[in-house]
Order: structure tokens, then sequence, then C-alpha cells
């Protein structure tokens, strides 16, 4: 039997999850690539775009690509998804529209 998240890869889509425990530990479903970290910040792709993670003391615990998986430690401060250099040249589409 297989379950959602499976046939969902078996798609192409991955499920997309972020799960916090006490500000300490972070795990996320859903990772494309992991971009870049240091102590204060980790970027990565995900199946919802760009996610920015900031803290201090920030390590990667754990990085499974192939199951779409990652894990940070640390004092994690704040998540964002935000917009990458690409989306941000092509515009909004109601200002491709009325170009």
């Amino acid at each position: 039997m297989t379950t959602e998240l499976q046939q969902n890869k078996h798609k192409g889509t991955a499920e997309n999850s972020i799960l916090i425990k006490e500000r300490k530990l972070l795990e996320l479903h859903g990772v494309l690539r992991l971009e870049d970290f240091d102590k204060e910040q980790v970027n990565l792709d995900t199946t919802l775009g760009r996610l920015v993670v900031r803290g201090r003391n920030l390590h990667v615990a754990q990085l499974l690509l192939e199951q779409g998986e990652l894990s940070v430690e640390g004092e994690i401060d704040s998540l964002s998804f935000e917009e990458t250099a690409a989306a941000k040249k092509r515009g909004s589409l109601l200002h491709r529209l009325t170009k």
C-alpha cells in the first residue's frame, strides 16, 4: 500500500511541511536544493519556492535530498518565503498584462 507522499513523489511533486520544535529544531519536507548556509542563515529551494531560515548557531543536522528532507538545529528566529531573482525580474502578472 502506497502513501500519499509516495504517490506525490512519483508524480514529481513532494509534500511540503514545516515542523519547528521549541525553536531549536526545524524539520522540512519538500526541499529541492540547499543553496547555502552559515550560522545565521539557511537558504534553500522548496516545492513552494525559496525559503530563508534565520537564527543563531544554526547548523544542518540532516540533509536527504532524495527524500526532500532537511533538519536544522540551533536557535530559530524566523522563516520566510522569498521571491527569487528570476521571479522579481519577470514582475507581477498584472504588470506583465498591462505592458
